[in-house]
């Protein structure tokens, strides 16, 4: 049976983009009667052109940010090519199919932020993925989300049927192996020069950047020789982060890392007092696993799906109060309190695999 896979939006590396890479290299791994093909374009990033012998992957010449091309190319041009290249059932990662392709269609949506938060790029993407979102009621034969908290979110907000709907988690990708002397290399590298929180994430509305700031710069006053440091690329569009920090007057308390690689960020989380996290809306909440996976003790919200995700490996503090983030990190200067959190967070992540992921993802698509 030939599987075809949307790959063709890619061309960044994050938290989608990782979830795809992992659940769909599980499933060729246990799939090695079937062939897949990979749709992706030129600018698909290095880790999701996966190879096997099973596999084969079709490049697509457009630019995934020219919305208007891009969406009519999958809309139009795309089912033309599934239907010819024999392909049975097709599967995206992210809320984007064909919906003329008259075969079997699933597709995993996230969860709900876009509905929740104002963080469209621009009017056209915000009306495709609108028009994805009811479009998948109709025309997927299944969804697929990643916590029960975003199952809930497309039941409530889209009306969707709950046996339509099928969850499956993450779990932790991957991190390269670190040693004491790269770590202290990578803390080098960033002029770290003392303990610190770590925030890894991108700058969006509902990452709670100005409330996580605020806290710092109160937690500031009474702590000395402690930084907020904050990996991952910052968009001005959103946020001025720098901006922010230079009007609390905490610039030389906090250090802003920009793009890091997998290895630096196994480093900065193996190297962290904790990870402080106090989103206010995650469908699933990647940087906790992987956090957890690494004996980093962890700080987030006690909103959305986080609770379901950290499970008791967690300290939970309310993300739209300030003080209650603030007391959290007062908490976590706290070795036993560490200690305690990175016990419960190594035997939460226990809980995830992909095998498991891509076995489940398998068994919607023979369905």
């Amino acid at each position: 049976m030939r599987t075809g896979i949307n790959f063709i939006s890619f061309r960044s590396y994050q938290g989608t983009e990782i979830f795809a890479r992992h659940l769909i290299s599980g499933l060729i791994g246990q799939d090695t009667e079937g062939t897949y093909v990979i749709y992706g374009s030129p600018f698909l990033p290095g880790q999701l052109r996966i190879t096997a012998r099973n596999v084969k992957v079709e490049t697509v010449r457009l630019d995934p940010e020219k919305t208007v091309t891009m969406g009519l190319y999958q809309q139009f041009v795309l089912p033309l090519k599934l239907m010819a290249g024999g392909i049975s059932r097709f599967y995206s990662p992210l809320p984007s199919v064909p919906l003329l392709y008259p075969g079997r269609k699933i597709m995993t949506i996230h969860d709900c932020a876009y509905d929740r938060f104002a963080e469209y790029k621009s009017t056209l993407s915000r009306l495709y993925i609108r028009i994805m979102y009811q479009a998948g009621k109709y025309f997927c034969d299944t969804i697929v989300t990643v916590s029960e908290f975003s199952k809930q979110e497309l039941i409530s907000l889209y009306r969707i049927k709950p046996e339509k709907i099928k969850v499956i988690y993450n779990s932790v990708p991957d991190l390269p192996a670190t040693d004491s002397r790269f770590i202290r290399e990578t803390l080098q590298s960033f002029h770290i020069n003392g303990d610190y929180f770590f925030y890894i994430g991108n700058t969006r509305p509902r990452k709670n950047i100005p409330g996580l700031l605020k806290a710092f710069s109160s937690f500031c006053r009474n702590h000395t020789g402690i930084y907020l440091v904050l990996a991952g690329r910052i968009d001005t569009s959103f946020i001025d982060v720098g901006e922010e920090v230079r009007a609390l007057g905490i610039g030389s308390r906090v250090i802003l890392t920009g793009f890091i690689t997998d290895q630096q960020k196994a480093a900065l989380y193996r190297g962290a007092t904790a990870l402080v996290f106090p989103s206010f809306y995650e469908g699933f909440g990647l940087p906790v696993v992987e956090a957890q996976s690494l004996g980093t003790p962890v700080l987030t919200s006690n909103t959305s799906s986080l609770p379901e995700i950290a499970g008791e490996g967690a300290l939970f503090v309310d993300p739209h109060d300030t003080g209650a983030i603030e007391h959290g990190m007062e908490q976590l200067m706290d070795s036993e309190t560490r200690a305690v959190l990175r016990e419960k967070g190594l035997r939460n992540v226990r809980r995830f695999s992909w095998e498991q992921s891509a076995a489940r993802l398998m068994q919607i698509l023979n369905s």
